[in-house]
């Protein structure tokens, strides 16, 4: 075994535990633990799971504006990336993770910048006008916009 499928192996037992807390859970009940929150700059109001979903497996890679579109993960083992991965991807992180790896393995595109925390995701959004992340549902801190996710 390779030092990377080690690794590899690794990450997804550690993170599969921590997955099944949230894997029974309906996509909407999912969303309910989260907000997508963007730079204020971006008109942005509302989007669609799909529109999420593109933006970050980098498949839309521009707001409509032709701003670059720079989406910001939660580390794998995040309950609020799991509720993200849920909600948005109808999948748990450790199949998001496997759909990157192929990609890097590819050649064919890198994931998102991975932050550790709410904090940290709304630092990188409140500087960059093409960022765009999740924080848990709450209070959403100064010099950042929600986005309404479309039912």
């Amino acid at each position: 075994m390779t030092r990377s499928a080690g690794v590899w192996l690794l990450l997804t037992s550690l993170v599969a535990p921590v997955d099944a807390a949230v894997a029974g859970q309906s996509t909407d009940a999912a969303s309910q633990h989260f907000v997508i929150i963007v730079h204020p700059s971006n008109s942005t109001s509302e989007m669609t799971r799909d529109q999420l979903s593109e933006i970050f497996r980098k498949i839309t890679t521009q707001w409509p504006e032709g701003v670059p579109a720079h989406p910001v993960d939660q580390y794998e083992t995040s309950a609020t990336r799991m509720a993200f991965s849920r909600a948005v991807f109808g999948k748990d992180v450790t199949a998001i993770m496997s759909y990157w790896y192929q990609q890097v393995y590819s050649g064919r595109g890198v994931p998102p910048l991975q932050v550790k925390d709410d904090a940290a995701v709304v630092a990188i959004v409140r500087d960059d006008p093409g960022a765009i992340g999740y924080i848990a549902r709450g209070s959403v801190p100064e010099g950042v916009r929600v986005v309404r996710l479309a039912p």
